[in-house]
């Protein structure tokens, strides 16, 4: 029986996408105990392993113990020294987010300017993409509606920090994440997300910048489409993955903002901004 499996067994309601990430960063942790590839058992899962794992950067000690403890559930067997590092990674974790202290890996990746870096660099591919903007929709190529895409998911990341969701969004109100319109007003409706178990669908008001680039861009992936869903591959025209999206928002802040950038990031950096915009509001009603 492959380990996928037991990992599924122990985690029904998990995502697709969360199973994928646990089961890679389990894999690093195997590596990291000197196997070739997942065992089919506990025992690799030693205090020795541990040890190496909460000599790790805080983040990277969050992930590993986080991997450790979803194996020893996948196998059936939880040891409580995994599961107090977990619960210890995790209020570390905790009290140096409610600080607004970087770890390395975030220092690493700030860009200059911070999450408004996102919203520059937006207007930028907005000005590269005007000359496309301009032709009927249906005369553009594949390549040209793929940049005009580049320049709306910076635009609606740098307004909005949802997870991988907006790869599964679909342009017409039906199955589980799409947009739709409320009088001149647009949303999105994200039925189908990382905790909806816990936290139900997301449905919000898109930014009015979003709004009016959306308008823009709607009318491309219409003609040149017919998958039904808001983001396309650059070649076959099918719809987009989720994986092929992040790698996208990747190389695209990587290209041009010189940080490799994925949604993660993204919330860390709109968590921030929002936490100093709030904090500079304070001192103004103080004064």
């Amino acid at each position: 029986m492959p380990f996928e499996v037991l990992l599924r067994q122990a985690c029904p309601d998990c995502k697709e996408a969360s199973v994928r990430t646990y089961k890679f960063n389990i894999a690093a942790l195997a590596k990291m105990a000197g196997q070739d590839q997942i065992p089919m058992h506990s025992r690799w899962l030693t205090a020795t392993l541990l040890a190496k794992v909460r000599k790790l950067p805080l983040g990277q000690r969050k992930k590993f113990t986080i991997a450790g403890v979803k194996a020893l559930r996948a196998y059936g067997k939880p040891k409580q020294n995994w599961t107090d590092a977990l619960r210890q990674a995790s209020n570390a974790y905790t009290t140096q987010r409610n600080k607004q202290e970087r770890s390395e890996r975030e220092k690493n990746l700030w860009p200059v300017g911070g999450y408004k870096a996102l919203a520059k660099l937006a207007d930028t591919l907005h000005e590269e993409v005007q000359h496309i903007l301009q032709k009927a929709a249906s005369s553009i190529s594949m390549p040209e509606l793929y940049k005009v895409q580049q320049w709306f998911v910076i635009l609606f990341y740098s307004k909005h920090a949802l997870r991988g969701d907006l790869a599964e969004i679909q342009i017409k109100k039906r199955g589980h994440n799409y947009i739709y319109q409320k009088g001149t007003e647009w949303y999105i409706h994200v039925g189908e997300h990382k905790t909806s178990k816990s936290v139900g669908a997301i449905d919000f008001q898109l930014d009015g910048k979003v709004q009016k680039g959306l308008v823009r861009f709607l009318p491309y992936v219409r003609a040149k489409t017919s998958h039904g869903y808001l983001l396309t591959t650059k070649r076959s025209g099918s719809k987009m993955s989720r994986r092929d999206m992040l790698k996208m928002l990747r190389n695209i802040t990587e290209d041009r903002l010189g940080k490799r950038l994925g949604v993660q990031m993204i919330r860390v950096l709109r968590t921030t901004d929002s936490a100093e915009a709030i904090n500079e509001a304070a001192k103004l009603r103080r004064e």
